[in-house]
């Protein structure tokens, strides 16, 4: 028997132009973790990120995320990886984490792979593998995180123009 269904709440009525996403819109890549300890060590001390926010211990704080998380990034940058914690427990929400080759976070480093960074991330926890996808493994190195997602430190540079 499946789980019922809920559609989201629709947004609320305006009468002016709502916000629309813009080159400027800071992202979120938001993934669920196994464990946030070997994740927070990877991307800190292995990939070099700062942890941005922590979710306060639970039942501290009556509009806290309902699971444990941290977000970690560059500040100032304009992205972040939010990491949530809860997966695979007894009526959890998330189900545990089953990444895929393509389940990727593509860093454009503009230049040679730093072999330090690389051996940094592996004795953060992380495991250096050969990319599936050949295109990365000639363009960069490829790190899996310890919940199994690939990390890649691509020598190429990215802008992003309209193909259209």
């Amino acid at each position: 028997m499946s789980a019922p269904t809920t559609s989201p709440p629709a947004p609320a009525p305006t009468t002016t132009p709502g916000a629309l996403p813009t080159p400027k819109t800071h992202l979120r890549l938001a993934r669920p973790s196994l464990s946030l300890p070997a994740a927070e060590k990877f991307y800190v001390h292995g990939l070099g990120l700062s942890v941005l926010y922590r979710s306060p211990p639970q039942g501290t704080h009556p509009d806290q995320h309902p699971e444990d998380l941290i977000m970690l990034g560059y500040p100032s940058g304009g992205w972040h990886l939010e990491l949530v914690h809860g997966v695979g427990e007894a009526g959890s929400p998330f189900p545990v984490p089953k990444p895929t080759e393509e389940d990727l976070l593509v860093l454009y480093v503009e230049g040679p792979v730093d072999q330090g960074l690389v051996d940094r991330m592996v004795e953060a926890g992380g495991r250096r593998v050969v990319a599936r996808n050949g295109y990365w493994e000639r363009w960069g190195v490829m790190v899996k995180d310890p919940d199994g997602y690939g990390v890649v430190l691509c020598t190429r540079g990215w802008e992003n123009v309209a193909v259209e």
